[in-house]
């Protein structure tokens, strides 16, 4: 958090930090960016509270090519954005706060790694809903924090997603 605190635009530093200079899993490592990544998916949702509204976007969706169900239900269904966005994040954060996948925050088991990417692909889904319909409050977040830029760059280093899956220009 030092890291990110001092210059959350520099990626190489934030990511090689834990990675290399302390030796750590490499699962764990993805695991604790997951974690704070999460804190700050929050916060993006804070910032969306008074323009992202169920009567504003009655659909999550990301320009007019994507549509996404929400998978927090029994059967996927469509949810209005902001509670799309809310319900991944509170699965993401329950996900990574149980304790049969995440026993200990000293290592990550391997089997419990198969959550990462789609927790990844659907956390990323709100960065493409806000860049498309909510573009004010998306540079305000990514000048001040780089969020977006820090969790595609996460995202491509753990090949957590493919490429072709970033619908936000990375500038």
């Amino acid at each position: 958090q030092d890291c990110l605190r001092s210059d959350p635009s520099d990626f190489d530093r934030l990511f090689e930090h834990l990675a290399f200079d302390e030796g750590l899993d490499p699962l764990l490592v993805q695991y604790e960016h997951l974690r704070q990544f999460l804190i700050e998916f929050n916060l993006l949702l804070a910032r969306l509270s008074d323009e992202c509204t169920p009567e504003t976007c009655p659909k999550m969706t990301a320009s007019n090519e994507w549509q996404y169900l929400c998978a927090a239900h029994r059967k996927t269904q469509d949810c209005a954005a902001i509670d799309y966005m809310t319900h991944t994040i509170d699965g993401s954060t329950a996900l990574l706060t149980n304790a049969k996948h995440f026993s200990s925050r000293g290592g990550v088991p391997p089997e419990s790694a198969k959550y990462f990417q789609s927790m990844a692909r659907r956390l990323y889904r709100i960065f493409a809903h806000v860049y498309y319909h909510h573009r004010r409050v998306f540079s305000e977040t990514e000048a001040e924090h780089h969020l977006c830029a820090r969790f595609s760059h996460f995202v491509m280093r753990y090949q957590l997603m493919s490429p072709s899956m970033l619908l936000v220009p990375q500038d």
